[in-house]
């Protein structure tokens, strides 16, 4: 090859791709086809957001090149550098743009000067656009916004009216380089406009922007090829940086063939080249994400390191590291994922380019440190304000993660740098009084209380009370008792301050008095010697305990057995609380202690206690609080239960920890059976109690449950499990003894047992409804399939559709099965070789309940493949969407967006059925809200159990009385409920679909 004596660089880094420049510019067919229809239509709005660096002006640019509209004139206005001007410079540099794409020598348009923009805004709107609408006659403009999101707000209405103008024909396609969360003003003046996000390229777009600049030239092996977009992701800017560094390398070496080991081999230089780039990208973002994405870097180089496929998740890391979990790092991360920093599982870096920059600039510890230590060099190139409000940022973050100290450092510096700013001081006062610092405490509060008395109030009494505390802790009397007095001073009234000086006054007049420790003063070395002489001498209060203690430990010993644990803590030894290990519960504690509910809570104290009238006021106080919460429902009707005496008891078991929504869902069915039934004085005046137990939704625990509700011969049957998998390991010990278990939510035909029944079809007749619409109404003949293999309830619903659908002449075309519980699995490549090379027409979805994410990764990938062959031929080609129940929820809806518009799913009951109307509305109105099909089901299979009930009960009889319970539409969620001769339901499940973003009932043939 000749290659003369020396050669261009042909890739293009750190500037858009120019509009003469088209045949650099590759991919994003399917966003200009997007782009095309909506102004055909004459959307006047499209909305474009995407990364930092990922070719959004690029895009914008090459807009007149792809877009072939008559009808439409582009205009390019950059608002990049227009942040800091006022609305009406902006609108005249737009003018001005504007005069220069439609003036000519001969005939210019008469362009107001600046200064009379600045009288009247209104020029432009008046009379300078119809000006320009007379030169281009029925064209229409449409503003291409680079940037949209850098300038003032005021620009956004003024924008939005112009647009909506009936007399001007204007139409505007912003770009965007922020969430769109985040500028809700800009959300609220266009809403309902369409929206595309600018994203990584696909492979073949990212082949061709690696090979075509330089194909005269550069050779590329296809492992290079592989190993640029293993490293980028189809990043453009990324792409091109790599591509322009082995450019580069060989012009250097005049060696123009590029294999593997090159990539590799510059792969620090090109790191070295995208660092502006990839510092922008950084500086975005904020502490949380940074934290969030140095972690999952740090996360993948451990896996890496210990040889294994899957990092630890960036949370749990950050535990171990003393960083907290707090919703605000929930939230960064879920952000990250949503914008493609992150893979959908949240445990790789996207870009591996980015992953390895990070390890190099960005590590997890140097990010710990420097959140402690703020860099000096760093502050003296920003200015004031963003310096102050850096530092507040970090102070922020640092009170979350309860370190007091390190925030009050951040505090200090922001404050010194403002030192008027009385925010600043109302958070720094907070958080020396969160480290007990009271002095400077009160001397801030008392500071801002003098400037304005209302609004500093609260604070300033609050840290008064807590000074007053800690004092008479310490038994301080005289001091605490000055503090309560100073709030007398300022509100007379107080009734919390003399409360406390009373009690003060009895510690003073008895010394033998035993101090409340809510501060829990008692050090770690008198802790720990208590916890010895408890676990080696299993003793309570003896003459040993004091003498090892002393005075101040037994006061503690008394003050810790008076005191009361938080929701979802128990006591160890009977003193010191700990996290609640028990798995099932009548009363005497919570299982979902992040809903708060303090009525609840002292109702679950009364309960322990055994005060069960005092628990069912607590309760029904409880239950106003939270109405739609299932758990104080059921504790209230135990509690009515145990205050009467000779009930009757029942449990379920329900996924607490892994999956709370579910786990309320199904609650919600039993509480409602439970408090009707106990309404009409149960049977013969015995009432129900249930018992509630965890089994995590996982099968080791759902083990460990079963075995403990056998042991408990008062319970009479269960209801339960939540999955096929928790449910078969649970059978295990269900079917020693004879105790019944109803199912509501399980599925899996591999479950069996004289004992065992469900109270919703089987997969057996999910299958089978699916197959059939699939072959008879969809007219399907050839299908694949995504599950998991390892799943009860997954594989049995994948051989009942299989073996359904090949007896009516269907085929899969593709085995084995393509396993979604494969880590490594690559859903694009299978989806395009389902579509190109099997020939499939759908694919059918039966993801496990840990695996829906995995099922929507294919929604997603097919979507992408539909919008491509539309850019391509105008054509859709892609698979027909068809599930089981799992994807049946509003998570598939919010997370699956358009990809999953028109999937097709089968549901043992839907509340807008006709034969469900008449329980739904009950339900509704019970619960504040539609419920779903897990809580019609539960109902059911707890009415199974009331019919089953009798004067003289046992689980041998209610075995006996469920094979020939029959139960009208009346008394069910609107099916007859009958169980054959293995415990199955006799009822036809419900196919529903996706329609316009809602689910829909089907009619099938």
């Amino acid at each position: 090859m000749n290659q003369g004596n020396y050669k261009n660089n042909p890739y293009i880094i750190g500037r858009p791709i120019h509009v003469h420049e088209s045949k650099k510019f590759f991919g994003r067919e399917s966003l200009f086809l997007f782009i095309e229809d909506n102004l055909s239509q004459g959307v006047k709005v499209i909305l474009l957001h995407g990364q930092r660096r990922i070719g959004k002006s690029s895009v914008l640019k090459q807009i007149p090149n792809f877009i072939q509209l008559d009808k439409f004139v582009f205009i390019q206005f950059d608002l990049q550098d227009k942040g800091s001007l006022s609305l009406s410079d902006i609108i005249y540099d737009l003018a001005l743009k504007i005069n220069d794409a439609f003036s000519r020598d001969e005939d210019e348009l008469v362009l107001p000067k600046k200064i009379e923009f600045e009288r009247k805004l209104n020029l432009f709107f008046d009379e300078f656009i119809p000006q320009v609408y007379q030169r281009i006659g029925d064209k229409n403009i449409v503003l291409l916004l680079d940037e949209f999101d850098v300038v003032n707000n005021d620009f956004f209405p003024y924008l939005a009216r112009l647009i909506n103008d009936v007399q001007v024909n204007l139409f505007v396609i912003p770009v965007i380089g922020r969430y769109l969360h985040d500028l809700p003003n800009l959300q609220r003046l266009f809403k309902g406009a369409p929206h595309q996000e600018i994203g990584l390229l696909d492979n073949t777009s990212a082949k061709r922007m690696i090979q075509n600049p330089a194909k005269r030239v550069l050779q590329y092996q296809p492992e290079a090829i592989e190993k640029i977009i293993e490293l980028s992701a189809g990043h453009p800017c990324f792409t091109q940086v790599i591509c322009s560094a082995l450019f580069e390398q060989a012009r250097e070496n005049d060696r123009w063939n590029i294999e593997r080991a090159d990539v590799k081999f510059i792969l620090e230089k090109a790191i070295e080249k995208a660092d502006s780039f990839l510092q922008g990208f950084w500086d975005v973002l904020t502490v949380e994400e940074r934290i969030i994405m140095s972690t999952v870097a740090e996360a993948q180089k451990i896996a890496i390191e210990q040889r294994r496929r899957t990092p630890e998740e960036p949370l749990d890391l950050l535990a171990k590291n003393d960083i907290n979990q707090t919703e605000q790092l929930s939230d960064a991360w879920e952000r990250l994922i949503k914008n493609r920093y992150l893979s959908d599982d949240g445990r790789k870096v996207t870009v591996e380019l980015i992953r390895r920059w990070l390890l190099q600039c960005h590590s997890l510890q140097n990010e710990i440190q420097g959140l402690k230590i703020q860099e000096s060099e760093t502050q003296k190139n920003q200015n004031l304000e963003d310096i102050v409000n850096n530092l507040i940022t970090i102070a922020i973050f640092w009170s979350e993660q309860k370190k007091y100290n390190l925030a009050i450092q951040h505090y200090e510096q922001a404050l010194e740098r403002d030192p008027n700013n009385l925010n600043i001081k109302g958070s720094l006062a907070e958080q020396y009084l969160q480290a007990n610092n009271f002095f400077k405490s009160l001397e801030l509060h008392q500071e801002l209380f003098k400037i304005d008395s209302q609004y500093y109030k609260e604070g300033y009494l609050d840290a008064l009370s807590e000074y007053g505390h800690h004092l008479t802790i310490e038994k301080e009397y005289k001091l605490a008792k000055k503090q309560y007095n100073k709030i007398l001073e300022i509100e007379l009234n107080k009734k919390s301050a003399k409360q406390r000086i009373l009690e003060i006054e009895i510690y003073e007049n008895n010394s033998k008095t035993i101090l409340p420790d809510k501060n829990n003063f008692l050090n770690e070395h008198i802790q720990e010697k208590l916890r010895f002489v408890i676990r080696n001498f299993r003793t309570t209060l003896t003459v040993t305990t004091v003498l090892v203690l002393g005075t101040v430990g037994l006061s503690y010993v008394i003050s810790q057995f008076l005191s009361e644990c938080s929701p979802g803590q128990e006591k160890e030894f009977g003193l010191f609380c700990i996290k609640d290990k028990k798995i099932v519960s009548n009363g005497d504690r919570t299982f979902f202690p992040k809903i708060k509910n303090i009525a609840r809570d002292q109702g679950i104290q009364a309960f322990k206690k055994q005060d069960y009238k005092q628990s069912i006021k607590l309760f029904q106080q409880a239950i106003a609080a939270k109405r739609n919460d299932p758990e104080v429902f059921i504790y209230y009707n135990n509690a009515l239960a145990y205050d009467k005496g000779n009930y009757f008891t029942l449990a379920v078991a329900i996924p607490a920890d892994n999956n709370t929504n579910f786990a309320q869902e199904i609650l919600r069915g039993v509480s409602q059976a439970q408090q009707e039934f106990n309404n009409k004085n149960g049977l013969n005046g015995r009432l129900l109690e249930i018992k509630i137990a965890n089994d995590a939704g996982q099968p080791e625990q759902a083990k460990e449950v079963a075995a403990e509700l056998s042991k408990d011969n008062s319970i009479l049957g269960i209801i339960g499990h939540y999955s096929s998998e928790s449910t078969k390991a649970a059978l295990q010990e269900y079917n020693k003894i004879d105790i019944p278990i109803i199912s509501p939510s399980s599925t899996s035909t591999q479950l069996q047992g004289r004992n065992f029944f469900r109270s919703l079809p089987s997969d057996a007749a999910g299958g089978k409804k699916l197959a059939q619409y699939a072959f008879k109404n969809l007219n399907l003949r050839n299908v694949v399939i995504f599950s998991n293999p390892e799943s009860s309830y997954s594989n049995s619903m994948r051989e009942e559709f299989q073996h359904q659908f090949e007896n009516m002449g269907g085929k899969l075309v593709h085995k084995p099965l393509i396993n979604l519980a494969d880590t490594s699995l690559d859903v694009n490549a299978e989806v395009y070789k389902s579509i190109y090379q099997y020939k499939a027409q759908a694919a059918i979805l039966i993801p496990d309940a840990l695996r829906a994410d995995a099922a929507l990764k294919v929604a997603r990938a097919n979507q992408e493949l539909v919008n491509q062959s539309q850019s391509q031929n105008g054509a859709k080609v892609g698979l027909k969407l068809l599930a089981g129940d799992i994807l049946y929820s509003d998570e598939t809806l919010s997370e699956g967006t358009n990809a999953v518009e028109g999937l097709i799913t089968v549901v043992p009951w839907f509340r807008e059925a006709p034969q469900a109307q008449t329980y739904a509305q009950r339900a509704f109105k019970q619960w504040g809200g539609g419920v779903s099909w897990r809580t019609a089901t539960s109902y059911d299979a707890t009415q199974a159990f009331i019919q089953a009930l009798s004067a003289n009960s046992t689980r041998v009889t209610v075995i006996e009385k469920l094979k020939i319970v029959n139960i009208s539409p009346d008394n069910t969620s609107g099916d007859p409920l009958q169980f054959d001769s293995q415990g199955e339901r006799q009822t036809e499940p419900v196919l529903v679909q996706i329609q316009g973003g809602k689910w829909a009932m089907l009619q099938s043939k």
